[in-house]
């Protein structure tokens, strides 16, 4: 909120934070999140030289954590203080985490959403989707659609590929970084994919 809305504060002190520059803070994308879980990670080895969380584990949290960094430090907090007792898998840490992770995300998006919403956005059909063909009026849609499931849902990348066909984790993989790279470099592809981000979102 800009300064002049803050009613909670006296007059003068709302003059003088309007002469400064207000700047709208939106919380942290999956690959901030990331690297802010593997910086905690390596400040918590300083104290315990014997710390071990794998990066899957550290790239599940930062995909279902999708609120603020005081969120992302207490999934951090909650990881430290299980694996003292438990073994800490993917599994376990959709149950410990699940209070964090629906506050962030009110609406948890299923792959048969993704499906749909893409399907029906590249003028396919679902079956195409999960075929094996592979036209480029098929196999584009599906990489997206398998990026979009991995960067939208809690699912691993084997969970991805049963879902897709019966296909290979490999190939899940192979589509997510496909799409990574070319929407890095293809200012229209990372747009259409926005957009179909927030389709899923809103119809989920």
């Amino acid at each position: 909120r800009p300064p002049s809305e803050l009613e909670s504060l006296e007059p003068r002190v709302r003059s003088r934070l309007n002469g400064g520059v207000a700047l709208e803070m939106s919380a942290p994308d999956y690959a901030m999140r990331l690297s802010m879980l593997k910086q905690r990670l390596e400040t918590a080895r300083l104290q315990d030289a014997t710390l071990d969380i794998s990066e899957d584990i550290l790239d599940h949290v930062a995909r279902i954590v999708a609120g603020s960094g005081r969120e992302l430090e207490g999934a951090f907090n909650q990881l430290l203080f299980r694996r003292s007792f438990e073994p800490i898998t993917i599994e376990r840490i959709d149950e410990i985490l699940g209070h964090i992770y629906r506050a962030g995300e009110p609406k948890r998006v299923r792959i048969e959403d993704i499906q749909r919403i893409v399907a029906r956005h590249y003028n396919v059909s679902k079956t195409e989707l999960l075929s094996n063909r592979r036209t480029r009026t098929i196999v584009k849609p599906r990489q997206v659609a398998m990026y979009l499931s991995k960067v939208m849902t809690p699912r691993s990348l084997p969970e991805i590929g049963r879902r897709f066909g019966g296909r290979d984790h490999t190939t899940v993989l192979h589509a997510v970084r496909k799409i990574e790279d070319q929407s890095g470099a293809d200012t229209s592809l990372a747009q259409e994919i926005e957009l179909l981000k927030r389709l899923i979102s809103d119809q989920a």
